[in-house]
């Protein structure tokens, strides 16, 4: 079958979460011998100097690649601003809905259809030349409430106006335009759930990852850590992402200083790998003798390997955690905030990883397997054990792949 694939991104390895799982999907589906016509609608701000290569690669895969961009809004007027507010329409709340021509030209003579992100949902939800497929992690007042919560930016009375009316629209929006999708795929039970409330044919979708780590994942782990000196920590992500930002209001005042407590200044090191310098309100407190400010990391596998624990303590309750999903794909023993349960409902305390509620508790369990190698390698071995039954390509992506030959 011509599948049409449709993302507000570029599918590529190495970048996000949305990215490693846009791509598995798309070479799942030409693995199973299908054509894939890749429709990418990006944003400005995901538009650098790796787009060309990205594109290549994509091309090379094997998916024929269309970009359609989304149209400029134009002038606004202050009476069309206000009604926008009052009574905004889906292309004022997800731009990406002023691409749904250009998206429907692309998408001609495909026999099915799939949406990847809250961006393409908006492009897609008004056709009918094939059926449709929706998946999505969350819905987008989610992330917003974060930031407001954990990095609230300074904004004029105009653009604290524009932010609650998102919040009071986005979400019954969004519902609204799933309900016009044949079946839609929700990257977190919880989410999955809350859809189904609202009307929506929605199914638990088990978040596909690649295989980041590889057959010898076991052996490379244990080379790895053989040669660190000291118990390391590793925390990554985008250092300006908000699952990241409300980590550190976690780690900075209440972890660091525990870890300290309990293990010396230098007894420990931690991690910090991810792009962007960390907020103003954090750079004080991580100036530690145990943390290393990394960066970004094109090729982040030793780090994971070399960890002996992958915490992760961001309270957030979007969906599936890349960082959590990726640790589970290392063997790594993973710390996580028992608010990531609610993205990935597999996740079980002394079973396939250590869960905590708040900052001491997380410190404390971080302690716990430092100081436990046989804790450690189980619990590793767990999360590999997790990620092979679940989130593989050929179980998560299959079950993908699988959902689209249905509707077609």
């Amino acid at each position: 079958m011509r599948v049409g694939f449709v993302i507000g991104g570029i599918p590529s390895l190495g970048y996000s979460g949305s990215t490693l799982a846009s791509w598995t999907i798309v070479e799942t589906l030409l693995r199973a011998g299908h054509e894939v016509t890749a429709v990418l609608c990006p944003a400005g701000y995901l538009l650098d100097e790796t787009v060309p290569g990205r594109l290549e690669e994509l091309e090379r895969l094997g998916a024929d690649v269309r970009i359609v961009e989304v149209p400029e809004p134009g002038p606004v007027s202050r009476a069309r601003f206000v009604r926008s507010l009052a009574a905004p329409t889906d292309a004022d709340l997800l731009p990406a809905a002023r691409a749904a021509d250009g998206v429907r030209r692309a998408l001609d003579g495909v026999d099915v259809g799939m949406s990847f992100g809250i961006e393409a949902i908006a492009a897609t939800a008004g056709l009918d030349a094939a059926p449709f497929l929706a998946v999505l992690s969350h819905p987008p007042g989610v992330p917003r409430r974060l930031r407001l919560r954990y990095d609230p930016a300074p904004r004029s009375l105009l653009g604290r106006a524009a932010e609650r009316s998102f919040l009071l629209h986005a979400d019954r929006r969004t519902a609204a335009l799933l309900r016009r999708f044949a079946s839609v795929g929700v990257f977190s039970g919880h989410h999955a759930e809350w859809a189904r409330r609202h009307g929506v044919n929605a199914w638990y979708a088990h978040y596909p990852m690649p295989d980041l780590a590889g057959p010898t994942w076991r052996e490379r782990r244990a080379a790895a850590q053989e040669g660190v000196e000291r118990p390391r920590i590793l925390m990554i992500g985008h250092l300006r992402g908000i699952g990241t930002i409300s980590g550190l209001h976690l780690f900075v005042p209440e972890i660091l200083p525990l870890l300290t407590e309990e293990l010396g200044p230098d007894g420990f090191e931690v991690h910090v790998v991810g792009g962007q310098e960390p907020p103003a309100a954090f750079r004080e407190g991580l100036r530690h003798p145990a943390v290393r400010l990394r960066g970004q990391i094109e090729s982040p596998e030793e780090e994971f390997f070399a960890a002996h624990v992958l915490l992760a303590p961001n309270p957030t309750t979007t969906g599936a955690s890349a960082r959590i999903l990726s640790g589970l794909t290392f063997g790594s023993c993973i710390v996580a905030h028992i608010d990531s349960v609610v993205g990935i409902p597999e996740l079980e305390h002394e079973t396939n990883n250590l869960l905590a509620a708040d900052g001491p508790g997380l410190a404390r369990e971080t302690v716990r397997a430092l100081r436990d190698p046989q804790l450690r390698e189980r619990l590793g071995d767990e999360a590999r054990r997790l990620y092979e039954a679940a989130f593989s390509p050929p179980v998560a992506a299959g079950r993908i792949v699988q959902e689209l030959e249905r509707l077609a």
